[in-house]
């Protein structure tokens, strides 16, 4: 657990990331293969492509990056891939 979607909207938003409300799948292909999720929120900055996935309402449970998983189990380590992006390895 690492805190709600609207926990981190403000950090997101300070490191360049602009929220997409209504993504398509062209612009998110990634989200084609995944399942149900009690939430996702959809960003992008620059060529970078960020879904952070909810199991609940204060529940992360997935961090996809460009496509690919990210782990993300300390507060530390999401704030690092919201910092900085597609330089995450």
């Amino acid at each position: 657990m690492l805190a709600g979607p609207g926990f981190w909207d403000r950090e997101i938003e300070r490191e360049g990331w602009s929220r997409v409300m209504s993504p398509s799948r062209a612009a998110f292909p990634e989200v084609a293969g995944l399942g149900t999720a009690w939430g996702r929120n959809f960003y992008v900055r620059g060529r970078d492509r960020l879904i952070m996935e909810w199991s609940g309402p204060v529940s992360l449970s997935a961090v996809i990056l460009n496509g690919k998983p990210l782990q993300v189990e300390s507060t530390e380590a999401l704030s690092a891939a919201i910092r900085r992006g597609s330089d995450v390895p």
